[in-house]
């Protein structure tokens, strides 16, 4: 990718505004220093990707809630018992949104996160102003990275962003893709702009629009992409703004008998709802040659901290990417 260069949008709205793409690092913990080191990115030719599918998950951690501390312990400790059952985590990609900078340091010191995942960025300061809580992206270290981005929107009143990553598969196939060996997928974690009030309408439109655009930009092409968080799919027309956008949605709810059964949000709220329980969360992808994305398994129904709080006001999705 090409970054460190302003990215106009094309609505009429974003005609004197540019989002802003800029470069991340991979980080990577020293357990002989004790520290979080910059990871240098081996050249292509010196690392072969070693798997054809991947694990994804998404969770928007909740950054509103008191004790961000404990509910931070709470979301890893069920990511690693939970949901990849056991130490040694399989190879995967976990996007989460809403970590609080005061429960980021909580995300780094943990034994589990630092021995087997790449972490990008590792700083809040790469968040917008004022650099409260933002997305974070997680990579097992067994997957083939390339490089990774920031995108910051230019219409956003609540400071969101997109972390942007690009890893590399190898087919199971490779005749099905021409014989290639190596294909570029590129990974895109988002929280878009939230509720109805003001102009957030238009900027979640816009936003999502934006990040369809990363999964096929040219410099270079990703073969194909995922856009996996919290779309605060509230709008009407959510699921038609996928389809505009040529994405292909594995758990749209027309798919299956009981739409609420893939509902994410809503479901712990004890004061009176300003909305029903919906959607809110998603991972869709570009449908390009034999890549696949399996409906999303929801999680966290019972992720409750030592102390019986719920970890989050969201619930999580895994599924699994393949070529």
């Amino acid at each position: 990718m090409s970054y460190n260069y302003p990215y106009h949008g094309n609505s009429p709205s974003s005609s004197s505004q540019q989002h802003e793409l800029h470069a991340l690092r991979f980080y990577r913990f020293h357990k002989r220093k004790n520290c979080w080191k910059h990871y240098k990115i081996p050249h292509e030719a010196e690392q072969r990707p070693r798997h054809h599918d991947l694990q994804v998950i998404t969770w928007n951690v909740d950054f509103q809630a008191p004790r961000v501390n404990e509910r931070m312990t709470g979301a890893i400790d069920y990511l690693r018992n939970a949901l990849l059952k056991g130490n040694s985590p399989p190879h995967c990609v976990i996007l989460l949104q809403e970590v609080h900078s005061k429960a980021l340091p909580v995300l780094l010191a943990d034994p589990w996160i630092q021995k087997y995942f790449f972490v990008t960025p590792i700083d809040n300061l790469k968040w917008p102003v004022p650099n409260i809580y933002g997305n974070i992206t997680l990579i097992e270290r067994s997957v083939s990275i390339k490089e990774a981005g920031i995108l910051y929107f230019a219409q956003t009143t609540m400071s969101r962003t997109a972390i942007v990553t690009d890893i590399r598969l190898a087919p199971l196939e490779p005749e099905l893709y021409r014989g290639r060996r190596d294909l570029t997928i590129r990974i895109v974690n988002t929280h878009l702009e939230s509720l109805k009030e003001g102009n957030s309408v238009e900027c979640r439109a816009e936003q999502l629009i934006i990040c369809a655009k990363l999964l096929r930009m040219e410099d270079p092409a990703a073969y194909a992409g995922i856009i996996g968080g919290d779309f605060n799919a509230i709008d009407d027309d959510a699921e038609e703004q996928i389809r505009d956008l040529r994405l292909s949605d594995p758990g749209e709810p027309s798919q299956f008998a009981d739409a609420k059964e893939f509902h994410t949000w809503g479901f712990h709220e004890t004061k009176p709802l300003k909305f029903p329980t919906c959607r809110m969360d998603k991972i869709v992808f570009t449908p390009h040659g034999e890549v696949t994305l399996d409906p999303p398994v929801i999680f966290g129904q019972n992720a409750k901290t030592e102390e019986e709080e719920w970890v989050s006001d969201h619930y999580g999705l895994l599924t699994t990417f393949s070529v």
